[in-house]
């Protein structure tokens, strides 16, 4: 009888098939591409919920999975057109615990009960399995599928997100130690370089001496000790507001447990007095603005005439400069004509007396003098015509013995 089942069933499928084939002859080019986008578009929803209910079944219970691998292979070879004995299947099947399903959402609501209430019949759930007769999943408990795969998708996500951060974390601060201490490690080779193979370099020995090496690793090793007490200090400290700031946090976790409804009462009630001081406060702003605008323009205009003022002030402060630089200067010409005053009374004062004591000279007197003068100067015309007839033949005599010397 359940052979005779198994061919009904197989020989409407073919039916089915034939006719699906037939109705696609009928069609028209767009219609059968669109049918054909179509049974694309369901056989994606198909995947993506049989994907759902396969992750929801493995992690309610694994168990339900035994022989659906078996029965995808079997529904594909019977697609394809291949005879098999369904009896083989359905014993295969029964042999690997294939016993019962129930509904989803019973399934999602009691997971712990799944594997209690079983379907006597094997059979009867393999030919439903192979045939498409079995439970059905309504609208309901697919959302509620979905829903649920969601939820834990998003705390797997979330949890990821949160492992992400503390690796990043983790990573990016190996990589700021790796740094700093490639730092280090290139500033103890240049000193070491410096001052240990440049510096310390005996020029008469042709080495290093084994006394510079010693001092320049102590002096290195104390150096290094120094900074190593640093990061303890600075990892104590760390250390400390670590644990302060974790006690913090549980002592809020704790306060938010014990919290009640009369707490949030009095948080609003607190809220409305700090919102109403806000707005006073916002108020007094507003008028203190006010005020400090008032302000800025008189200082603004004060500042203007000041500036006005403070410009009278320096061209006064130039005139009286510039006046006392002159009165320096009336000074200075005032000295020098009382110099030249002085100086000319005194030549007056000789003049005076000079002219006082002056006598008018004798005619007879004048006319020798003028006459000896005039001797004189006669004299002195024919002394400068005889020296000049002099030179004259100093230069002739002079001439004559270059050429007897040539």
């Amino acid at each position: 009888m359940l052979q005779t089942h198994h061919r009904s069933s197989i020989s409407q499928h073919s039916r089915s098939v034939s006719h699906f084939i037939n109705e696609a002859d009928e069609l028209s080019d767009s219609e059968l591409v669109k049918q054909v986008n179509d049974v694309k578009q369901q056989i994606r929803v198909l995947a993506l919920e049989n994907e759902i209910l396969e992750k929801t079944i493995m992690r309610l219970d694994p168990s339900l999975m035994h022989g659906i691998q078996q029965a995808l292979e079997f529904a594909a070879k019977m697609q394809s057109g291949s005879s098999l004995n369904v009896n083989s299947f359905v014993k295969s099947t029964s042999k690997l615990g294939m016993e019962s399903v129930t509904s989803p959402s019973r399934m999602l609501t009691s997971p712990s009960k799944v594997s209690a209430r079983r379907v006597e019949s094997s059979g009867k759930f393999s030919s439903t399995v192979i045939f498409g007769t079995g439970p059905r999943v309504n609208v309901l408990e697919r959302s509620e599928l979905v829903t649920l795969e969601m939820e834990f998708l998003i705390n797997n996500l979330e949890k990821a997100r949160s492992k992400a951060a503390k690796q990043h974390a983790l990573l990016k601060a190996q990589l700021e130690e790796i740094g700093l201490r490639e730092v280090e490690i290139k500033k103890s080779s240049d000193l070491f370089e410096t001052e240990v193979i440049v510096e310390g370099w005996d020029k008469i020995a042709q080495r290093i001496p084994a006394e510079i090496w010693i001092r320049f690793m102590t002096e290195w090793v104390k150096m290094i000790d120094g900074q190593i007490g640093k990061l303890r200090l600075r990892t104590s400290t760390l250390n400390t507001q670590y644990s302060k700031f974790k006690g913090q946090i549980r002592v809020k976790a704790e306060l938010s447990e014990s919290l009640r409804p009369v707490d949030f009462d009095k948080l609003k009630i607190e809220n409305n007095e700090c919102a109403e001081i806000i707005d006073m406060k916002i108020q007094q702003l507003a008028e203190l603005k006010k005020m400090t605008g008032d302000a800025n323009l008189n200082l603004t205009i004060h500042k203007k005439l000041m500036m006005e003022q403070n410009g009278y002030l320096t061209n006064v402060l130039k005139t009286i400069k510039l006046k006392h630089k002159q009165t320096k200067e009336l000074d200075k010409e005032k000295d020098v004509i009382q110099v030249q005053a002085d100086s000319l009374a005194q030549r007056l004062d000789d003049v005076r007396k000079v002219r006082l004591a002056y006598e008018v000279p004798d005619v007879m007197d004048y006319v020798n003098i003028k006459s000896e003068i005039t001797d004189l100067k006669n004299n002195i015309k024919v002394l400068e015509n005889r020296a000049h007839i002099q030179r004259i033949a100093l230069t002739s005599l002079n001439k004559k013995l270059n050429l007897m010397m040539n």
